[in-house]
């Protein structure tokens, strides 16, 4: 018996290992090339994040690393299959996904049937912007806040993007500031600062109409005026710099002074007490510049908000002309807003109590005929971009109600911006886009409204159930890579229509995921290299639209629509 188990043991111990299947290994090969000459990279860093179709990724995910050799050649080796996202940087190099457009990139898509894949990951090298902001003695400006801002290229639904900010920075103890790491594409910059010698720069007490204190030094009471490269004020008339991969510009700034402005105004008795004693207001001074998407005024950066029991007359002083908000806020946390334009002058003399008619307070409410509602507004300015935003819980809701999944009552908010032409989006969880807008005191027209300065009454009606299209886009019969998908809806043109165009870009595998879709009729196009294309041209758009596909999509489809892409 004992020699039959040991006969026994060593068949199992000698029999071959074909029964198991091996485990799938998922890796992702290839070689990092500069996008300018194609030469190799050496020692890029690689990252690969796991993402799911049709979700955002997150950026701040750690993901799998690999580093590339000194020839540029890498090898990611995965856990599963699925779509990664693929990031690489190296020293000179801007930081992009793989295949990066416009801020949209294709995933790595690996299966069982495609374990690997081998591909070229070109980089681009950095542009740079350098400079440095002298005053008029040709002197360093030290701690001058340099802000840089970035246009997006045209896209189909919109001929002209509005400059955003990219980035900001401030000068060293030489005046010099750099902008490093930039992909191509147009920038323009602005500077704020103060002369260090300027006298407003200072703090000062408040002040009263009587007041017998004296005033500063006009030669020292001075500021420098919000200046756009070359050296204007106005952000019209900037200079657009166009950049290319592996450009560097000089942008060099000579600030002049101007006089300051001082704002000098009256708050209202606050009538709040504890233990006896009145409640301080506490105001708070913004600049609101079209193409700064406005910038506070702090304390030591020019402003005085100094408040007690006793005082009711302020003063900011060091002010440049230009448009700023005031806001007021008491220990009820109600709040006071008003836009003031403050001209060339040594002061303006402002009455708090008449502030609140300077500017657009809208009554937002909510009808979304659905249990619950949208968590979030979001008011763009459509000609600056600017963005006024209402999202948090605490927030958005009236005191006296609380949120529930039963709650079908509308509920009202206010958001207070500048006067103007704006497009409503609905922000957050829930699953709701818009459906009509009504109102009173206010012009509509589709999604967007303009508002005059005063008390507005806005009603948001929407409904719940994005619709989603996903499919392939292929070329002669194989899977496209990088190609711009488009769900370019049957209105683009009627300003009363409140669907929107929806864009993609290709994985590997040359799948596409289209979602938050506003229900309507489209029609679905994919274009090889479509990112290069001159989107200005109003006629580009309407020869892709002839060859697309037509779709029309009810409230919470899930529809797959696979589409030729067509040559650029």
């Amino acid at each position: 018996m004992k020699l039959f188990r040991f006969f026994f043991l060593l068949v199992f111990l000698c029999r071959p290992m074909t029964a198991v299947e091996p485990a799938s290994i998922y890796r992702i090969t290839g070689v990092v090339i500069s996008s300018v000459d194609e030469t190799p990279v050496a020692h890029a860093h690689l990252n690969a994040v796991l993402t799911g179709r049709g979700q955002q990724v997150n950026r701040f995910a750690s993901g799998i690393s690999a580093e590339a050799d000194e020839h540029g050649r890498f090898t990611v080796t995965l856990p599963s299959a699925g779509a990664w996202r693929l990031t690489a940087n190296a020293a000179g190099y801007v930081n992009q996904a793989y295949e990066e457009h416009d801020g949209y990139s294709s995933a790595v898509v690996l299966s069982a049937a495609t374990p690997t894949i081998d591909l070229h990951f070109r980089l681009s090298p950095e542009a740079t912007i350098t400079g440095a902001v002298l005053d008029e003695a040709g002197e360093a400006v030290r701690d001058a806040r340099v802000t840089l801002q970035r246009r997006a290229a045209a896209s189909p639904d919109r001929e002209v993007q509005p400059f955003q900010n990219r980035m900001m920075g401030q000068t060293d103890d030489r005046g010099i500031y750099e902008f490093a790491n930039l992909s191509a594409g147009d920038y323009r910059i602005m500077v704020d600062a103060k002369p260090w010698y300027s006298q407003s720069s200072q703090p000062r007490s408040t002040i009263s109409p009587s007041s017998d204190a004296p005033l500063p030094d006009p030669t020292l009471d001075v500021t420098y005026q919000l200046t756009w490269y070359p050296g204007v004020d106005v952000p019209e008339q900037a200079e657009i710099l166009s950049l290319k991969a592996a450009d560097s510009r000089r942008a060099d700034f000579h600030m002049v002074p101007i006089p300051a402005v001082h704002l000098q105004f009256t708050l209202p008795t606050n009538q709040e007490s504890q233990g006896g004693r009145s409640m301080p207001l506490f105001p708070v001074l913004d600049r609101i510049d079209t193409g700064s998407n406005g910038s506070g005024i702090a304390p030591g950066r020019g402003s005085t908000v100094l408040a007690n029991s006793q005082q009711e007359h302020f003063d900011i002083g060091g002010l440049a002309p230009g448009l700023y908000r005031m806001r007021i806020q008491g220990q009820d946390r109600s709040t006071q807003t008003s836009i003031i334009e403050i001209n060339p002058g040594s002061s303006r003399l402002v009455d708090a109590s008449t502030m609140s008619a300077q500017i657009a307070n809208i009554a937002i409410n909510f009808d979304s005929g659905e249990e619950g509602f949208p968590s979030g507004v979001e008011l763009k300015n459509a000609e600056t971009g600017q963005r006024f935003t209402l999202s948090d819980t605490n927030i958005f809701l009236p005191a006296n109600v609380r949120r529930g999944p039963q709650s079908r009552t509308p509920q009202q908010t206010n958001l207070q911006v500048p006067p103007g032409r704006y497009e409503v989006g609905l922000m957050g969880r829930g699953n709701f886009y818009l459906t009509g807008i009504t109102g009173k005191g206010v012009e509509i027209s589709g999604r967007f409204i303009t508002v005059p300065a005063g008390d507005i009454t806005l009603t948001l009606h929407a409904a719940r159930g994005h619709a989603t299209v996903n499919g392939i886009a292929t070329a002669d019969g194989k899977p496209v890579v990088g190609a711009m998908v488009l769900l370019v809806p049957a209105g683009l043109d009627d300003p009363n229509s409140f669907t929107i165009l929806v864009r993609d870009q290709t994985n590997t595998d040359g799948s596409f995921d289209l979602s938050g879709i506003v229900p309507g009729p489209y029609i679905l196009v994919a274009v090889d290299h479509g990112w290069a294309i001159n989107w200005r041209d109003p006629s580009t758009l309407q020869r892709y639209l002839m060859q697309g596909v037509p779709l029309d999509l009810h409230a919470g489809a899930n529809l797959k629509q696979d589409i030729t892409a067509q040559a650029p």
